[in-house]
């Protein structure tokens, strides 16, 4: 601080602190300035923080909404896959048993036209003849045993080959147009190396159930055929000591066998896809049914019971 005339002179520690006040004053400005913006900014960032926290909040309500959702819909599209193969399967078991049905009728007919064909008289004696032959091989087939037409004389022989490759001769043709049915495998778990393994048959239940007492007809010999080959090829990948168990699957007969206690080979749902789709090719009754059969994979869950 400066005296005015005639004042006398401060003294200069005065005059020192004086400057130094002024001096921390005008330094300390834009100190005070940067500290007043840095509240300012504080105060706005704990509003944003607020605002952030809050919208946090609400996104994940609205995360957890939309998740249950999507749980819904997934359950609903796996109840809804879980029936549609429940139908499908039903569908193709109705397509069969009506071409088996049909296919039984036209062999029937066929029989039943040989049948009166060969009671002609003129072919009683061959008849005779080839019903003896047959009574005398009787428990005598295998290897190098003789048929029973090799055993007529020439002329009667001769007379019955028509009938006798007729009678052996492939089903006739239904001349529906063709039709595809599927064989469902699955193996549990899907990934990796299975523990269970299941096929089910596009055939119904009673074919197993009722073998003793229903027809042996088109639904029975692809049963047959597949049973085969899934046996056929739990050999060949290294489970051939595995329980095969037979089981009702939405009224299909399926096959249930654990695989646990085996070392099945890497590449067995792909060895299965291939192997039961091709035991089937060029089968003689279902290419006069007009049916081809396909090998489809599910995974387990879709081939349990709605709502298990």
């Amino acid at each position: 601080m400066s005296s005015g005339p005639g004042e006398p002179a401060a003294p200069a520690i005065v005059v020192l602190l004086d400057r130094l006040a002024e001096w921390q004053a005008h330094e300390g400005e834009p100190i005070e300035a940067a500290l007043g913006a840095i509240e300012d900014e504080e105060r706005s960032a704990r509003r944003r923080l607020e605002d952030a926290q809050r919208q946090a909040a609400a996104l994940a309500s609205l995360r957890r909404e939309q998740e249950e959702l999507r749980h819904q819909l997934e359950m609903e599209s796996l109840r809804r896959r879980r029936d549609g193969v429940r139908d499908a399967l039903a569908v193709d078991r109705s397509l069969l048993e009506a071409r088996a049905g049909e296919l039984l009728e036209l062999l029937a007919a066929r029989d039943r036209e040989l049948g009166l064909l060969l009671a002609a008289p003129a072919l009683a004696p061959a008849v005779s003849g080839y019903l003896d032959a047959t009574d005398r091989l009787a428990g005598a087939r295998g290897t190098g045993a003789p048929a029973p037409e090799d055993l007529l004389p020439p002329e009667d022989r001769a007379l019955l080959e028509p009938y006798l490759r007729a009678a052996i001769a492939p089903p006739p043709s239904l001349g529906a147009p063709p039709a595809g049915v599927g064989v469902v495998i699955s193996t549990d778990p899907p990934q990796g190396r299975p523990e269970a393994l299941l096929v089910v048959l596009p055939v119904p239940w009673s074919v197993y159930a009722g073998a003793t007492s229903r027809p042996e007809d088109l639904c029975t010999l692809l049963a047959y055929r597949l049973v085969a080959a899934v046996h056929a090829l739990l050999g060949e990948v290294g489970a051939a000591e595995a329980v095969v168990r037979f089981a009702d699957l939405h009224g299909s007969l399926a096959l249930q066998v654990w695989l646990g206690d085996t070392q099945v080979v890497p590449d067995l749902r792909d060895r299965l896809l291939e192997g039961v789709a091709g035991s089937v090719e060029g089968a003689p009754e279902l290419n006069a049914a007009g049916i081809e059969v396909y090998a489809v994979w599910l995974t387990p869950d879709i081939l349990m019971e709605s709502g298990a």
